[in-house]
């Protein structure tokens, strides 16, 4: 029984590799390749699409902090008013 299972697994394994490369799609058996060419024609203007470089974190981080503390400031004073008699 051992005897066949070694080449029965190593001639499994070759057809799975060719089936990855994609030997068989032109019989309709290859792999799923992800790509879905219907989304590329369904959109809309893509030309109107830009990528801007990220600004440094710290700049980020410090335009949000005054922002941030301000809401804040302001949750806690409403909560003080809304706690007084």
């Amino acid at each position: 029984m051992k005897r066949w299972l070694l080449p029965a697994l190593l001639l499994l394994n070759l057809v799975l590799a060719a089936w990855n490369f994609g030997v068989f799609t032109r019989w309709g058996w290859g792999p799923d390749d992800g790509r879905e060419p219907e989304l590329l024609e369904q959109q809309v203007r893509p030309d109107a699409i830009r990528i801007r470089p990220l600004e440094p974190a710290s700049a980020a981080a410090s335009e949000s902090l005054p922002a941030a503390s301000a809401a804040a400031t302001a949750a806690s004073e409403a909560s003080g008013a809304a706690s007084s008699p």
